[in-house]
């Protein structure tokens, strides 16, 4: 049931992003600082660690699945601003953005209870950051204008929940640590490309408040 809470929470901070974003827009630079030293300080003290100490219990090429998120995600935006003109990169990146952000919000559900399975303190661990990453919906493309669209969209983690919970429940270990690690790529690549404030952009104070923050939740949780 707490999985489904996440899924429907996910979806409505999906769903609302671009007005959260607007009605704060004063403000996003700060939340976007903040984000992105929630989602950097997870990343390396918690879910890297863990996905480390599994796959080396199982099968370290699944190393190679977090090189695969992170250099996949790279072509696809590379590729669109490379061959294509003005008008027509800017639809497609939006089109590969829409799939992609589909793709990767489904995975993230079934992840949520994969985690919230292995404990609850995993499971919001890794809620969390995912969830402030996507209100701020940080990509550089416009949203979908088309209701039907963005609501599909937005409850992309909520299926992919309710596919892991209902569906697919004897998912096999291999099988989450490689979603695992392409979410970790994926996560790198994003939170680095398009949720750190490039150049003179950013309030360093907030990164650091979001690292310290995440650090001591992660330390009091864990029982570091």
């Amino acid at each position: 049931m707490n999985t489904i809470i996440f899924g429907i929470l996910m979806a409505i901070a999906i769903y609302f992003s671009e007005k959260f974003t607007t009605k704060f827009s004063e403000h996003h630079v700060r939340m976007l600082s903040l984000s992105a030293g929630i989602s950097i300080t997870y990343i390396f003290l918690d879910l890297f660690p863990q996905f480390n100490a599994s796959v080396i219990a199982t099968d370290q090429r699944l190393f190679l699945s977090v090189l695969v998120g992170f250099v996949l995600l790279h072509l696809v935006e590379k590729h669109i601003y490379q061959h294509t003109s003005k008008d027509v990169r800017k639809r497609e990146l939006a089109l590969a953005d829409s799939s992609i952000s589909f793709i990767y919000h489904f995975i993230i559900g079934m992840l949520i209870v994969y985690l919230t399975n292995q404990s609850a303190v995993s499971g919001v661990l890794f809620f969390l950051p995912i969830l402030f990453y996507s209100t701020l919906s940080t990509l550089p493309v416009d949203p979908t204008s088309d209701t039907t669209v963005r609501l599909i969209l937005s409850s992309s983690t909520l299926l992919g929940i309710l596919f892991a919970t209902y569906l697919a429940t004897d998912i096999s270990p291999v099988v989450n640590f490689s979603l695992l690690g392409l979410v970790i790529g994926v996560l790198l690549y994003t939170t680095i490309r398009h949720g750190i404030p490039q150049g003179k952009a950013g309030k360093p104070v907030y990164f650091v408040l979001g690292v310290m923050f995440y650090a001591l939740l992660i330390f009091l949780t864990r029982g570091f």
